[in-house]
């Protein structure tokens, strides 16, 4: 499978793609815009990974006059069925979660599965959280984790394709979290 080369997540106002793309630009530099949909831009920065850019944005960004509502970095693009992506975070994870610290599961879209006729379907939430993290051997902290292993699932040119991070939770930016826990 030949995957899209993306290394941010940018949600936005529907309509305000655009928009939200002038300010990254503005923000980080140099970004090539993969995929665009409604209210969903998938970036590959160019001139820094995507923790730095994202580090950059949250120096300059104004959460009351702002396009951009979340910003989330992406680790890898891969494949979309549950157990290619979960020996995927299982490697990644021994890698990027030191054995004292804590993780949490963050899973937006269904990850598929196939049946035993071979039919790929959509797996359940809970079941592909579950599963993942059953050989993750690091303790699950679901308020306040030292790290999130974080899985979207993304359509490009109506194929689907996992991003995964796994990272602090400070690198998912939310505008909206700016706002609540800042006074701006």
């Amino acid at each position: 499978m030949n995957e899209p080369k993306f290394n941010l997540i940018v949600s936005t106002y529907a309509l305000r793609e655009e928009a939200a793309i002038e300010e990254l630009v503005q923000y980080i530099g140099g970004v090539y815009v993969v995929w665009k949909q409604r209210s969903l831009i998938l970036v590959r920065t160019t001139r820094m990974n995507p923790y730095a850019a994202i580090e950059a944005i949250r120096k300059e960004i104004d959460p009351h006059h702002t396009n951009i509502l979340r910003v989330i970095p992406v680790d890898v693009v891969y494949s979309p069925f549950l157990e290619d992506v979960a020996k995927f975070v299982w490697k990644l994870a021994r890698e990027r979660i030191a054995e004292n610290e804590t993780f949490k599961i963050t899973l937006e879209g269904h990850l598929l599965k196939l049946t035993e006729e071979g039919k790929a379907i959509e797996a359940r939430t809970r079941e592909s959280i579950d599963y993942i993290a059953k050989n993750i051997d690091r303790k699950v902290n679901l308020t306040n984790p030292d790290k999130i292993v974080y899985i979207k699932v993304v359509k490009v040119a109506g194929k689907p394709y996992s991003a995964i991070a796994i990272c602090k939770p400070s690198y998912i930016l939310s505008t909206q979290k700016m706002l609540t826990e800042k006074k701006f």
